[in-house]
């Protein structure tokens, strides 16, 4: 249980980074305060490979509007592949350029741009992929087989570590006595894939394996476990076999969503207390026709199905990303534009997004354009003063 318990301080930690921590106090005086609230949520498009056209899209809460800038040579370029809040800044990975773009979050302008194969070397920096932070430094997974730990002021690497194969996403967790960094290798899809543990005080790595896990993508960390998103393999058809949320605990893995493509989560609270993660998963594998969604409850342990409604002019039919507010639970599904001629999902269009309550009830008001190839979808929170 302290174990567990420490998992819980250590992921509100990390959260700690992207708002303040606030008095939960009773104000019985009426005196103004200050509360954290989610003022828009922020799309990076991949764009069409090769095209130059990847961008970045922000939809404000207040106005329920939506901008999509940063488009293009001058902007994210090539297939910007994720990115990470800290601060007022938005790091975004461009897989395609091996950059990291600086983006200030209330203008949407660009700030700055660092090479991660000047960073790091030609062979270990190419293709970065995933990005996080945690302890104001940041984190990214590169093609090379690395992750490096980035400065954000000097924006100089600190350390990098030797991974897997292909590593995609990662996360933190750890004990009362160590922290570590988990780490995704897909083995680009070859059916080799593992997860790196690396020790952030002493920089040790070990590999966590199981056949059942085979293309780790995402990972979510309560301690030491851990809730895998794997992309599984590929039949003679091309039909997506073995996608899936597992489990992992002792390197035993248990899939506990059948078919998972995406998955995002919030924190649950019990009285109060920060207990564990919903995690949210859309289940759409390569070959399906039909996307369906699913709620895994790591307190409780149970799966319940999500059934989306209200959203009949604007329906989700090729989703691509899924995010979830970290405060409210709203849920932001992007999807891909189906061509009207072919019928089938379009790459080359602008996609777009509409916003659930946790319940899945469209929300009105909330459907909005994307880039091409919505892929990553993040929050923007701030302080406001309200009265009691």
């Amino acid at each position: 249980m302290k174990k567990y318990l420490f998992g819980m301080a250590l992921m509100m930690m990390g959260a700690s980074l992207f708002t303040s921590c606030l008095s939960n106090d009773n104000n019985n005086d009426n005196t103004p305060q200050k509360v954290t609230v989610t003022s828009g949520a922020f799309i990076i498009n991949n764009g069409q490979w090769n095209k130059n056209n990847g961008s970045l899209t922000f939809f404000d809460y207040k106005s329920t509007s939506a901008t999509t800038t940063l488009m293009g040579g001058s902007g994210l370029g090539d297939t910007p592949n994720d990115a990470c809040l800290l601060g007022d800044t938005i790091f975004v990975v461009g897989s395609t350029d091996n950059m990291i773009f600086l983006v200030n979050r209330k203008s949407l302008s660009m700030i700055d741009y660092v090479s991660t194969t000047e960073l790091m070397g030609e062979s270990e920096g190419y293709s970065p992929r995933a990005i996080t932070a945690f302890n104001n430094k940041l984190y990214f997974t590169t093609y090379g087989g690395y992750v490096g730990e980035l400065n954000p002021k000097t924006l100089q690497v600190e350390r990098k570590f030797k991974v897997g194969s292909a590593p995609e996403g990662l996360a933190f967790g750890g004990t009362s006595s160590e922290v570590y960094l988990f780490v995704c290798n897909s083995d680009y899809g070859n059916g080799d894939g593992s997860i790196s543990r690396i020790n952030m005080t002493t920089g040790s790595i070990d590999e966590i394996k199981n056949d059942k896990v085979k293309n780790p993508q995402k990972i979510f960390a309560i301690g030491t476990d851990l809730y895998v998103l794997d992309w599984g393999h590929y039949d003679e058809m091309w039909n997506q076999i073995g996608a899936g949320l597992y489990y992992m605990y002792n390197g035993t893995a248990t899939q506990v969503v059948k078919d998972a493509t995406d998955a995002d989560n919030v924190v649950i609270y019990v009285n109060g207390q920060a207990v564990g993660y919903e995690i949210i998963t859309f289940n759409y594998p390569y070959g399906s026709t039909t996307a369906t969604y699913s709620k895994f409850n790591t307190y409780t342990g149970q799966t319940t199905s999500l059934v989306l409604s209200g959203d009949s002019n604007y329906k989700i039919e090729s989703p691509s990303a899924i995010g979830v507010d970290p405060l409210s639970g709203n849920i932001i599904i992007a999807s891909r534009t189906i061509n009207k001629e072919t019928g089938y999902a379009d790459y080359t269009m602008p996609g777009f997004a509409n916003m659930y309550t946790n319940s899945g009830q469209y929300i009105e008001g909330t459907h909005f354009q994307t880039g091409v190839e919505p892929h990553k979808i993040g929050f923007t929170l701030d302080q406001t003063v309200v009265s009691y």
